[in-house]
């Protein structure tokens, strides 16, 4: 090794080491340029290490010996390349000023660039360069790297010399993707400079919808990982996609944000997202409102409903938004109440007065493009409980169902008329049938009701089989129709015979057979039990049949509770009284003994008078202190235990059977609207007007205003109850209130908030007693339930 192979080896290993001084004097003792060539098996030079070190002092040295700033190594890394990678400004600048090179690359195509046939590398040589960065890709620019390690002003210096923004590496990557990809997201300082990069990129026209080639995701959505709202608005400025679905789980930035619970995000993102794209899927079908549910993010699902998510949106597997809020939102009825109560305004002005009107909003429960029961239905399948389903009672929801009520009452009715002729016709000819009459006419009407509802139970289910399936009605209707359409079937067994007085042909009609009498008997109890539950259905006094099947399951409870009894003493009267019919087998003396809970002893039957001829000997001392015993625990103890445990709180009674009827009222309009939105209904061969008129009776609108009572006389007051109206009227009242304290609270004094709430609690007892002072309510008022108005204002409390 030479003189001058042995300077710049001592040259490089110095600036490696810091040892600048003995650099210094090293250069100014050799004034030759053999200390400007490389060195190694990589080709490295002073003016990188220099770079690399962020050295002025020695790089003007260098450059004054007549170095080349823009020789690369044999990877082709040059200075500008080491001095933007370590964030060294000033070199930056200064070897910009020197021209160097922006668009230099790291490539395989440069190693043998600079490569000498003759020259050798000794084992000191190898160890230098060995600290310096290795590239990760070939075609890496400085920007790139500068970019990648977060140095924002060098950054801005390069694009400001001219630098590309948009020139990608061989895998494709840009400057932009490479933004952010060190920083630490909870460091301030590393996200300002990040903001800073950002914003210097999109401003120098950087393509800010380019893909990174593994991830499929844009630098929109590092943005939002990175949860930085300025970056995602220049980026959105710029023209960034904000639902660019990434292509490894199709998620969105919308998706991420509401995934973090980042609302401020959340809230750029609006600005350029439309309401009716909110709700777009990503790979297993969630929507970014499943995303923040899942994560407990209330106030970001309430965004996100306010901007137009769908509540009954469902995933791939079934799940729907509703159901995620259940199980993961803390206080799932709370929140839904809350939303649902910002959907009544007051419109025109801040208090309540004879000229106020309110504004209500149905768009949370009919999202556009969805069948406008879908969120209800939704709701229903959610809600594990009666407590839960008295959401049900919430003025917006019952206000919504009256209307639909009010549209589709018309295929109600035309469904109980449909009831009515089957069991008027089933019950025409039973009757005909034992009399053995002329049966023919209900034969005919009986067929084809039969027919129709066994159509009409076909349809419920196969349009929701999981729920229809589990439904008690639907199993009534089906088996009842069922029953009737085979008795029509098989008993037509109808014969003419010869008069022996006129010899004339004459009509004889067979005795049923028994099995037929048995099957006919059970189809008419059930088809009336049907139309009982169909009655349920009714606004006005729908619920005291539903009321009957609360009190039903209430006695069967207490009945099973006390089963061991009741078959104690049927065991004990079939040994006491076994010479009695009624006693000898099993089941009846079951029978028999529940008859007699009822008060039916038969007292002169069980006791006869043992002197009177023919008078029947039993064990009479023990008999009658058993008889004594069960009058006493079965008749008159377990009966009246059983009707008060059964009706013990009417108004609870009356409560579940208002939210009954409002399920199955839900229910029923459900069917009726998914039912009407066939496809039947909206092909060519029906009859233009015919189509209208259906599409008309199916679709309320999502907005209405209804006007103080002086006005409500409208179409649309008529189609809802007096209390329910006045139930908006205050909860309107009250959300006026509530914004009017979120503007106190902000620098205002603790008596001036006191104020308001005084003020809202007085005007809410005048609302009370304002409804005496109106005619209509006085008028109304003893048309419905009295404790019914209570209820519906102490509902919107939930």
């Amino acid at each position: 090794m030479s003189e001058h192979d042995e300077n710049r080896v001592k040259l490089m290993l110095a600036i490696e080491s810091d040892n600048f001084e003995e650099a210094l004097s090293i250069l100014s003792g050799d004034d030759q340029k053999e200390l400007l060539q490389p060195l190694g098996l990589l080709r490295i030079t002073a003016v990188h290490l220099a770079a690399w070190k962020g050295r002025i002092d020695l790089l003007d040295r260098l450059f004054e010996k007549g170095a080349n700033v823009n020789a690369p190594d044999k990877i082709g890394r040059c200075a500008l390349f080491y001095a933007a990678h370590r964030g060294h400004l000033e070199v930056t600048r200064w070897l910009l000023e020197r021209r160097s090179f922006t668009e230099t690359r790291i490539g395989i195509d440069s190693c043998t660039r600079h490569v000498s046939k003759t020259q050798t590398t000794s084992k000191v040589d190898c160890l230098v360069g060995q600290e310096l960065p290795v590239p990760e890709c070939c075609g890496r620019t400085p920007l790139h790297q500068a970019t990648k390690n977060n140095h924002s002003k060098i950054v801005k210096t390069l694009v400001e010399a001219g630098a590309n923004v948009n020139a990608e590496d061989e895998r494709g990557i840009t400057a932009l993707l490479l933004a952010g990809c060190n920083v630490n997201s909870t460091n301030v300082i590393e996200m300002s400079k990040f903001v800073e990069i950002i914003d210097v990129l999109v401003s120098a026209k950087a393509s800010v919808n380019v893909i990174h080639p593994d991830t499929g995701s844009t630098a929109l959505h590092h943005a939002t990982t990175l949860a930085s709202p300025k970056a995602v608005r220049r980026l959105l400025e710029g023209g960034a996609w904000p639902l660019f679905q990434c292509s490894n789980t199709r998620s969105t930035p919308l998706h991420i944000a509401s995934a973090a619970g980042n609302l401020e995000i959340l809230a750029v993102l609006f600005s350029k997202i439309r309401r009716d794209h909110v709700d777009i899927r990503d790979k297993v079908g969630q929507t970014a409102l499943h995303r923040a549910c899942y994560q407990g993010h209330r106030e970001c699902a309430r965004a996100l409903i306010d901007h137009g998510g769908n509540l009954s949106a469902e995933t791939k597997s079934g799940v729907t938004v509703i159901d995620v809020a259940f199980a993961h939102v803390p206080s799932p009825i709370s929140f839904l109440t809350d939303i649902m109560d910002t959907r009544v305004r007051i419109v025109g002005s801040k208090t309540f007065n004879k000229d106020s009107q309110i504004s209500i909003d149905f768009g949370i429960l009919a999202p556009q493009g969805e069948l406008q029961t879908n969120v209800i239905i939704a709701l229903i399948a959610a809600a594990s409980d009666v407590e839960q389903l008295a959401i049900l009672q919430h003025p917006l929801i019952e206000t919504f169902l009256r209307l639909k009520w009010a549209k589709l009452r018309l295929f109600f009715f035309l469904l109980v008329l449909l009831h009515v002729f089957f069991v008027l016709s089933l019950s025409t000819y039973a009757i005909t049938l034992i009399r053995q009459t002329d049966y023919l006419l209900p034969r005919i009407v009986l067929t084809i009701c039969s027919m129709m509802l066994l159509f009409h139970n076909t349809a419920q289910v196969l349009m929701l089989p999981r729920h229809y399936i589990r439904q008690f009605e639907t199993w009534l209707s089906f088996v009842s129709a069922t029953i009737s359409f085979m008795v029509c079937l098989i008993v037509t067994d109808v014969r003419y015979i010869l008069s022996e007085d006129s010899k004339e042909k004459v009509m004889e009609i067979p005795r049923a057979p028994e099995w037929v009498l048995h099957a006919i008997s059970i189809a008419i109890l059930l088809g009336w039990i049907q139309m009982m539950l169909l009655i349920g259905r009714f606004p006005t006094w729908g619920y005291y049949a539903l009321m009957f099947s609360t009190v039903l399951k209430n006695v069967l409870k207490v009945l099973l509770a006390f089963v061991c009894m009741i078959v104690g003493f049927a065991l004990s009267f079939a040994i006491l009284f076994h010479k009695n019919e009624q006693f000898r087998e099993f089941l009846r003396a079951i029978v028999k003994t529940v008859v007699m809970m009822m008060g039916e002893y038969d007292y002169e039957d069980l006791f006869p008078n043992d002197n009177k001829k023919g008078g029947m000997s039993f064990l009479t001392a023990t008999s009658r202190i058993i008889f004594l015993s069960f009058v006493i625990l079965a008749s008159i103890v377990l009966m009246n235990l059983m009707i008060g445990l059964a009706v013990n709180d009417i108004q609870g009674l009356e409560e579940e059977g208002h939210i009954r009827r409002l399920l199955k009222q839900a229910e029923f309009v459900a069917h009726l609207e998914k039912l009407t939105s066939n496809h039947i209904f909206r092909s060519n061969w029906l009859h233009p007007w015919l189509r209208t008129v259906v599409h008309s009776r199916r679709v309320v609108p999502t907005k209405i205003l209804l006007h103080c009572r002086d006005n409500y006389h409208c179409d649309i007051s008529r189609r809802i109850s007096p209390e329910l109206i006045e139930s908006l009227y205050v909860l309107a009242s009250r959300n006026c209130h509530k914004d009017d304290r979120k503007r106190f609270s902000d620098g205002s004094s603790y008596s001036d908030r006191s104020v308001v709430d005084f003020l809202t609690s007085l005007e809410e007892q005048i609302q009370q007693l304002r409804r005496f002072h109106y005619p209509l309510f006085s008028e109304q008022r003893n048309k419905f339930f009295g404790k019914r108005i209570t209820r519906a204002r102490r509902n919107t409390n939930v």
